[in-house]
């Protein structure tokens, strides 16, 4: 048992660490200390300093156990510190370790754990649209509705209405003579939701499935079924184009040590009549390595085929976010070619 003391006992920062450890296992608080009101009751001083804000971004990912994306370099200060939210620049307070940040849309909360507030999956990703580029705003999306149950946070739905709850918040701020706008990411919220799939594994499965768009072959889908030999329960492919019976398995470091296990997966996927395409994250990170792994898949396409598939000059994550791309007509189609399994439709189509 750890025997703790907490010294400047009235402040926030104190208060959520007694709320932390009150009921560790682990941990027994011996005493708390403050200057300030000594003889006061713990209970009476937290409860006169309730400014409670939730946490936000980072921090409510932490809570939230959603994998947090790649950040750029300028806004890297929001993976080293406690970040919370309020609604009005006025409730805000400086507190060392702590990161303000106003946000005065819908404020969204969820509890964890029945004792910690946390912006909502839906609001920390609007609020994330702010500091990600577009593409790890998908990644971001991504990885807040995993086909594991377990660390499924949210759909496309939410995600979807949280943006329509903003908007229509600032319809009414209008209508009522306060000038508002919708915050700087909406319009970029709006193109990830376009290219964000539910029920992925892993966020290199997502980038690997952007870099495919990129040069013009169709979106993949996503964890595909298939049945194989007598097994009762399906098979998940990464990524999958079941017209031509192609699938992509990006294979990460854990995968070193399950070798046996993954050959005799990729020998069932093969006997079943499907050509394999590996991915590794070396495949995966410079244009060179992406613009081969493309090759690849048009080359599989072309021997399923017999037609020859050409690929486009490289595009960027906001090219083929454009509406009319997404809607022109499947590969397999302008190909003529039958096709050998069923897509599975996904919401945004």
């Amino acid at each position: 048992m750890i025997k703790v003391g907490i010294i400047g006992g009235a402040g926030y920062t104190a208060g959520e660490l007694i709320r932390l450890l009150l009921n560790h296992p682990e941990a027994e608080i011996v005493f708390i200390n403050s200057s300030s009101n000594a003889g006061n009751k713990i209970t009476d001083v937290q409860r006169r300093s309730a400014w409670r804000p939730p946490y936000a971004l980072t921090t409510a990912l932490e809570l939230l156990s959603i994998e947090v994306p790649r950040i750029s370099s300028k806004h890297r200060g929001l993976a080293t510190t406690t970040i919370v939210a309020v609604p009005h620049a006025n409730d805000k307070r400086h507190i060392v370790g702590v990161k303000v940040v106003v946000w005065p849309f819908p404020l969204d909360t969820v509890i964890i754990e029945g004792q910690f507030t946390c912006t909502s999956p839906a609001c920390t990703w609007a609020m994330f649209s702010t500091y990600l580029e577009l593409e790890e705003l998908i990644v971001l999306a991504d990885s807040m509705m995993r086909r594991d149950r377990r660390l499924c946070r949210t759909t496309i739905d939410a995600l979807s209405l949280y943006l329509d709850e903003a908007e229509a918040q600032v319809r009414a701020d209008k209508e009522n003579g306060t000038n508002s706008y919708l915050f700087r990411g909406y319009n970029k919220c709006r193109r990830a939701l376009l290219l964000a799939r539910a029920g992925t594994d892993s966020s290199m499965e997502t980038r690997t499935r952007l870099v495919l768009l990129k040069y013009g072959l169709n979106c993949p889908q996503v964890n595909y079924p298939i049945f194989v030999g007598n097994n009762t329960r399906p098979i998940y492919l990464d990524l999958a184009y079941p017209e031509f019976k192609i699938c992509i398995e990006y294979e990460g470091s854990h995968h070193a040590g399950q070798w046996l296990n993954d050959a005799r997966r990729r020998q069932m996927i093969e006997d079943a009549g499907w050509k394999y395409i590996q991915v590794t994250k070396l495949d995966i990170g410079d244009e060179a390595g992406e613009e081969a792994l493309a090759r690849r898949v048009a080359e599989r396409i072309q021997e399923v085929t017999g037609k020859t598939v050409q690929l486009t000059m490289r595009q960027t994550t906001q090219q083929i976010s454009d509406v009319r791309k997404l809607r022109r007509i499947p590969l397999y189609k302008r190909l003529k070619f039958e096709p050998l399994l069923p897509i599975i439709p996904t919401t945004q189509e």
